[in-house]
């Protein structure tokens, strides 16, 4: 019978990994549990200083976390980063697509605005849902994109092997509800049915991940 030693069945050693959105909450939480199986994981957000604060909390596996400042709603910055990761390692194995939100990126009241208001609806403005909509659903399909060429370098880096992308969504496509988030609601779906679309090469797999709707960049 095949070894199941939870050391071995879990191993990510050798494995390149990104998590986008990867500087706080589920991303850096995903981050941390790849580098402790053995995973070299890249974090990306907007902003550096948060990314390098998370990856200095990390002990006992040094060198496994590395900061990369990518905005992922500018294609320029995604595909620089996509080449900077070309140009260390020449693949990647896994891609975590987790950068999201549920609110405004331009109100940070807009939460309590909604709350407080008599009328769910009016709150909501265009450039919030434009916003959500870029982020949760728009950008996914860039970045796996501009990564493709590196997934299937991934894949075909081990015998029989896979590469795997995968897009963390939500239940609030499962629910619907006003308060808070009626976009999101609207949103999350899109990002599932996009996971579905099967038009990347045969060795790269994909899955979506639905989480609580509590997210962060």
């Amino acid at each position: 019978m095949a070894d199941l030693n939870m050391s071995t069945v879990m191993s990510l050693s050798g494995r390149v990994a990104l998590v986008t959105g990867g500087g706080t909450g589920i991303g850096f939480n995903i981050a941390k549990t790849f580098a402790a199986n053995g995973a070299k994981i890249y974090i990306t957000g907007r902003r550096l200083d948060v990314l390098e604060k998370a990856a200095a909390t990390i002990t006992g596996v040094p060198r496994s976390i590395i900061p990369l400042q990518m905005d992922v709603t500018d294609e320029e910055d995604v595909k620089a980063g996509a080449k900077r990761i070309e140009n260390i390692d020449g693949k990647l194995d896994i891609l975590i697509n987790n950068a999201g939100i549920a609110g405004s990126l331009r109100d940070p009241d807009f939460f309590a605005k909604q709350a407080a208001a008599s009328d769910s609806l009016e709150p909501e403005t265009i450039k919030n849902w434009a916003d959500i909509f870029a982020l949760n659903t728009i950008t996914p399909f860039f970045v796996v994109r501009a990564f493709q060429s590196l997934l299937i370098e991934g894949a075909h880096s081990r015998p029989q092997g896979t590469s795997s992308v995968i897009n963390i969504s939500s239940v609030a496509a499962k629910i619907s509800t006003p308060r808070p988030g009626m976009c999101i609601c609207a949103a999350i779906p899109s990002t599932i049915d996009l996971t579905q679309l099967d038009q990347m090469a045969y060795s790269v797999t994909k899955a979506a991940l639905a989480t609580y709707p509590d997210r962060q960049i």
